[in-house]
């Protein structure tokens, strides 16, 4: 499974920290979107990062509202 993962997977160089969530653990997952460029972060923590909405370019968003906007 990890193959089949890593084939399309973009890897990405991480130069900066973040530091934006009232949480320092998730502050990992801002750096990796800002790095990457990300449209989306996606996650199910309500009471963190969640609460942030967007992250510079990057929209903040549940799983099922990212299965919405990509309509699957």
């Amino acid at each position: 499974m990890l193959d089949e993962l890593c084939e399309p997977a973009l890897c990405i160089e991480i130069t900066e920290t973040a530091q934006v969530s009232t949480d320092p653990a998730d502050d990992f997952l801002f750096a990796m979107a800002r790095a990457g460029e990300a449209d989306y972060l996606v996650t199910g923590d309500k009471a963190g990062v969640l609460t942030l909405g967007r992250h510079g370019k990057t929209r903040i968003v549940t799983t099922r509202e990212l299965v919405e906007i990509l309509r699957l």
